[in-house]
């Protein structure tokens, strides 16, 4: 996996959630501010899922931060909330990837937990933003 210093968050771990990670992030992380990448966004629970495609119109908005510190236990913590490991149950419904994000006109790569099962039965959050529907 490609190595970056950059974390793209789009549901429950974005600025304005008050849950222990989410503010572990924003209080040991540099908010850069709100970004996108092409996919597509739905809502899977009280949580959202997302999916990568290259070539689609529409966009997942979310807020990018830059990694300073710990960056190896922070990943683990996230990997811990987002439910991936051989100890949670298999294949994870989340997996953790680096894609290319859009963020002040410039094309970036940050890490990101996409949705790793099938995503047709959910339903799709139009406006690409989970602040809107949560």
């Amino acid at each position: 996996m490609t190595k970056t210093n950059l974390l793209f968050v789009y549901g429950t771990l974005m600025k304005g959630f008050e849950n222990p990670v989410a503010r572990h992030l924003h209080s040991t992380q540099n908010f850069l501010g709100e970004a996108y990448f092409p996919g597509l966004l739905f809502k899977v629970s009280f949580y959202p899922g997302a999916v990568c495609i290259p070539d689609s119109e529409n966009k997942v908005y979310g807020h990018l931060f830059k990694i300073t510190q710990n960056q190896k236990q922070l990943l683990q913590k996230l990997d811990d909330y987002e439910g991936i490991g051989t100890q949670f149950k298999q294949p994870n419904e989340f997996k953790r990837d680096v894609i290319p994000v859009f963020f002040k006109g410039q094309s970036l790569t940050a890490y990101t937990y996409l949705f790793n099962a099938p995503y047709n039965q959910y339903p799709v959050i139009t406006s690409g933003r989970f602040s809107e529907e949560a």
